[in-house]
Parts: structure tokens; C-alpha cells; sequence
């Protein structure tokens, strides 16, 4: 079986696409703009277009009703902050980093955190109230994030191209896939987003490697019940527990190849465990135009 010509048509279209938000992006010399996060919603707009001109349905492909899959919508959600934290303490741990200076404040048994935005606030507060805070704030950002942001990638990636090329858990596909979500992030990361310290190592190997782990990760998950929002949750954790290093850890002395390294071989046991896991037979397929 071949990688259909529907799904390469897909990527042409979304390449074409991110060249005017990628212009911007590279005319302002800033990847933290909100060009950005229009570039998220390109792929989103290609599968629109390819939809159209195939007569396609716009919701055929996946399940809508998240309470399909609901114990998967939390674990998609949560498992990135889980191994945003094991990085933290591994870096930590063999010394790669150090701790923001009053991040947290403990004073008669109450917890204060700073620069973090939560529902009831970061004030003190005993632990058994800090941490449901915690973790249900986190909730509600992942969520207003996913349906703001990451729902555009990924009823682009999963929705539409998964649908093309590994709807039935064909590992070639899924690589595919990872391979040329990486690779679209190229742009943005050659201008130092992600991988300030090696932009090039990090375009061309790092993101394309992690891409496919997500996309295997992402992918199967999403497979089990075809529920979209598993995919949209997963990406949206992500894309939000990456910023808790950003809040715990100093940005000076921070050794970002460990952390780098630790972060990518988290990622490949959690992709191992849940490709382990998946209930359909793999079917590996031959790679064509």
C-alpha cells in the first residue's frame, strides 16, 4: 500500500500556505509573534480546501463527542505535564540546572508560588488546596488552548492526513507524517525557537525525531476511538507543560543539551509504551508517491 496521492496533496497545499504567515514570522525576525499562532491553524485551512475539493464531509474521519474517549482525554492532557516534570527533576538531579530563586515559598505550611497563573490564585495555601488548584488551572489552559490553537494543527495532521495515511495504525505513515510536521517547523526554529543554542541540529534532527514520536503518540491514541479532542488535548499539553520549565528553572546555567536530551528520551519511552499498547495489528506500508 502506498502513501496516497490525497495525502501528499495535503502537504503541498499546507506548505504552500505557511509561506505567508512564515514571511511575516521571518520579516519581523520574531517567532513569538502572532503569526505563529495563525501558522497553527494552516494546516486546519488545508484540510478545509482538500475537504472541498473532494466533496469530503468536514466532520467525516473522526468522532466529535469527547465523551467517546474520556478517560483518554485526561491522559492526553496530563501525560505531557507528567514528563514536563520528570525532566525538571532529572535535570535537576544530575545538576543541569537550578531552581528560579523564590519560585516557591513554604511559610507555616502554606505553599506560594510565583509566575504561575492559577484559577484561585498563587498566593499561600495549604498543599491539599495548591495542588487540585494547580492541576485543574492547567486543565482549563489546556483546554481554552486546544480549542483556540491546537485544534487548527490537528484537524490538519490528525484529522486529515491520518485519516489518509495511518487511519488503521500503519507505522510508515505515522514516521511520514512526524517527519514532515518536523520539517514544517523548520523555519521557526533556524530563527532560534525551541533550539536557540543549535538551531540547526535541532530543525534538521531534533524536532523531525520528537514530531514522530508525537505523531506515533498522537496518532494512536486518537486511533483507538477516532475522538479528534484526544489528539487536540495531547497537542495542546504539550504545547503548555513546556512552559513550566520555563517558570521553574533559571534560563542562566541552564544546561539545554541534557535537558534537551532527558525531555527527547521521556518522549521515546512514553511513544514505546503507548505503541505498545494500541489494540490494532501495526501494518507497515510502502512509502510512494
Amino acid at each position: 500500500m502506498r502513501l496516497n496521492k490525497k495525502g501528499w496533496q495535503f502537504v503541498c497545499i499546507t506548505c504552500i500556505l505557511s509561506l505567508i504567515p512564515y514571511y511575516f514570522i521571518v520579516v519581523n525576525g520574531d517567532s513569538n509573534t502572532s503569526w505563529t499562532l495563525l501558522l497553527m491553524w494552516v494546516p486546519g485551512l488545508s484540510a478545509i480546501i482538500m475537504r472541498m475539493v473532494h466533496k469530503e464531509g468536514f466532520l467525516s474521519g473522526s468522532v466529535w463527542n469527547p465523551l467517546k474517549d474520556l478517560k483518554w482525554l485526561f491522559m492526553a492532557s496530563f501525560i505531557p505535564l507528567a514528563i514536563e516534570i520528570a525532566s525538571i527533576v532529572l535535570t535537576l538531579g544530575f545538576d543541569g540546572a537550578q531552581l528560579r530563586p523564590g519560585f516557591m515559598t513554604i511559610e507555616n505550611d502554606l505553599i506560594a508560588l510565583k509566575g504561575v497563573a492559577m484559577i484561585f490564585g498563587a498566593g499561600p495555601q495549604p498543599w491539599y488546596v495548591l495542588l487540585p488548584n494547580y492541576l485543574m488551572s492547567y486543565f482549563v489552559g489546556v483546554l481554552l488552548y486546544g480549542l483556540l490553537f491546537a485544534f487548527g494543527e490537528e484537524y490538519g495532521w490528525r484529522g486529515y492526513l491520518q485519516k489518509e495515511w495511518a487511519n488503521n495504525h500503519q507505522l510508515a505513515g505515522f514516521v511520514m507524517i512526524g517527519v514532515i510536521w518536523g520539517l514544517w517547523h523548520l523555519p521557526a526554529i533556524l530563527m532560534g525557537h525551541n533550539y536557540p543554542e543549535y538551531p540547526f541540529l535541532g530543525g534538521i534532527i531534533l524536532m523531525p525525531l520528537l514530531c514522530v514520536f508525537f505523531s506515533i503518540s498522537f496518532g494512536i491514541a486518537k486511533n483507538r476511538k477516532h475522538v479528534i479532542w484526544v489528539a487536540v488535548l495531547f497537542h495542546s499539553g504539550l504545547n503548555l507543560s513546556a512552559e513550566v520549565s520555563n517558570s521553574v528553572l533559571m534560563e542562566e546555567g541552564l544546561n539545554r543539551p541534557l535537558n534537551d536530551a532527558i525531555w527527547t528520551f521521556l518522549w521515546a519511552v512514553t511513544t514505546a509504551i503507548i505503541f505498545s499498547k494500541r489494540k490494532d495489528r501495526i501494518r507497515v506500508i510502502k512509502i510512494g508517491s
